[in-house]
């Protein structure tokens, strides 16, 4: 069996925007793990600010969000991501 690591870097070619998917083709795999990484470029004072509020147990009730764009480039990636997802469902619908 084979261990896969399949990382997609965001359109904007920053490499500060990825997704890392991680799988592998033995049964005992049943899930696709994915790291997501977004950093926002932020002036120093912005940067202080969040952290005062983070420090004093302030939380938005929205989150921080950031965008991931996917290049049509990586289509593949994708394709191969998701015949792992059918070969898992399958597994699990066939024990």
């Amino acid at each position: 069996m084979s261990k896969h690591e399949d990382i997609i870097i965001c359109e904007c070619h920053s490499t500060d925007h990825q997704l890392v998917f991680l799988y592998d083709d033995d049964p005992a795999w049943d899930r696709i793990y994915v790291h997501v990484h977004l950093s926002p470029k932020r002036g120093f004072w912005k940067r202080l600010w969040y952290g005062l509020k983070y420090a004093f147990g302030y939380r938005s009730r929205y989150g921080d969000f950031d965008e991931f764009v996917i290049n049509p480039d990586d289509a593949w990636n994708i394709q191969k991501i998701a015949t792992q997802l059918k070969r898992i469902k399958a597994r699990e619908s066939n024990p």
